[in-house]
């Protein structure tokens, strides 16, 4: 039956204000700027006038409606973009995190004065914690101190040291266990009947040139193999270039996603594929579904045949650290994530459910 002018309005108002809201959010989230806030009070100014234009304008309602067939599916589009962004949400920092991040200050605190004649800048987090990419229950803290080279004479040293320091100098009644690990020193916390670990990451500068930021890490010859050392550099790990704030938002969904069908990715792969991703699209579509989608498919269709370096280190090739089968599993199960998203809306909650 045929729509009366009345009901067509209401409709352009609705639809107007939701079409607002969601250009307005999604302009915000693909901020370039990852310290901005939400704007809450232009994302809500930005529906009213959506739905202003919406009441009054026929033109912008007749091509609303060719964009969108019925009223459902646009609810349906903002719908899904507001449970992405509070899926991520729902994983905010819970009280086993706030202990983590107490005792990684305590951490901090205590290399600085141990080590404070050698250490260049200040000690400071690494990885999903300084990145902003942490999932609570999902990520590690990473501490990561920097030395002089004249510090050490070699990274083996370097890395002992430190190792000693914690294995029979440094004091903590939650500190059930040091152990050395493959670049990195184990730190085995029990904070309230569960095991939570903080990595120490030290890091030896190769040279003398001011800003060049290019460090090694000693690479534990029972647990590695090939070279006895790893270079590395702090800043280049760090960069996501342009549309930060959604790699930063689709390297969390990832996350979540990981967990529920047991994809063997390690975290700084799932960045570098991201980045990829965005890096060889010429058309990046709109919201952050859209962009998920795109990351999806991107890594299904190459993740058989794609050589992806580490960012700071040229002769590191992060997928080689994954088996031919395990880019096969990797292949199908996100393939199979891609044609449920399409056939059934609702499948988003299961491969992206939020922290309750």
């Amino acid at each position: 039956m045929k729509k009366s002018s009345k009901e067509n309005l209401q409709l352009g108002a609705v639809i107007g204000g939701i079409l607002g809201l969601i250009i307005n959010g999604s302009e915000q989230l693909g901020n370039e700027n990852s310290q901005q806030k939400f704007d809450f009070q232009s994302f809500v100014l930005a529906g009213t006038v959506g739905a202003v234009i919406g009441l009054t304008s026929a033109s912008v309602l007749n091509l609303i409606i060719s964009i969108f067939s019925t009223r459902k599916q646009i609810i349906d589009e903002a719908d899904e973009i507001s449970y992405l962004v509070g899926a991520i949400g729902s994983y905010k920092p819970d009280e086993i995190d706030k202990e983590v991040l107490i005792k990684g200050r305590k951490v901090k605190s205590a290399l600085k004065y141990k080590f404070k004649n050698d250490i260049l800048g200040n000690v400071s987090y690494q990885g999903s914690v300084k990145q902003g990419t942490a999932i609570s229950g999902l990520s590690d803290l990473d501490i990561r101190i920097q030395f002089k080279k004249t510090s050490f004479p070699s990274e083996s040293k370097m890395y002992n040291a430190v190792y000693n320091f914690f294995k029979y100098q440094f004091k903590d009644t939650d500190l059930k266990g040091v152990r050395k690990q493959k670049v990195s020193i184990g730190l085995i916390y029990k904070i309230d009947g569960y095991e939570e670990i903080i990595d120490i990451v030290p890091a030896l500068r190769t040279d003398f040139v001011r800003g060049k930021n290019d460090y090694t890490l000693f690479k534990n010859p029972d647990l590695c193999e090939g070279s006895w050392k790893l270079k590395m550099n702090p800043k280049k790990q760090e960069e996501f270039g342009a549309y930060q704030n959604d790699k930063i938002n689709i390297i969390k969904l990832f996350k979540l996603l990981k967990t529920e069908v047991e994809l063997p990715l390690k975290s700084i792969l799932l960045k570098e594929f991201t980045k990829k991703a965005f890096e060889n699209n010429s058309s990046i579509p709109n919201g952050l579904k859209g962009r998920l989608l795109m990351t999806l498919n991107f890594i299904r269709d190459n993740i058989e045949t794609i050589n992806i370096k580490a960012p700071d280190n040229v002769s590191i090739s992060l997928t080689d650290s994954l088996t031919i089968k395990e880019k096969k599993s990797i292949k199908v199960k996100i393939d199979r994530v891609i044609s449920d998203l399409k056939e059934d809306r609702s499948n988003i909650l299961e491969y992206f459910p939020k922290k309750h």
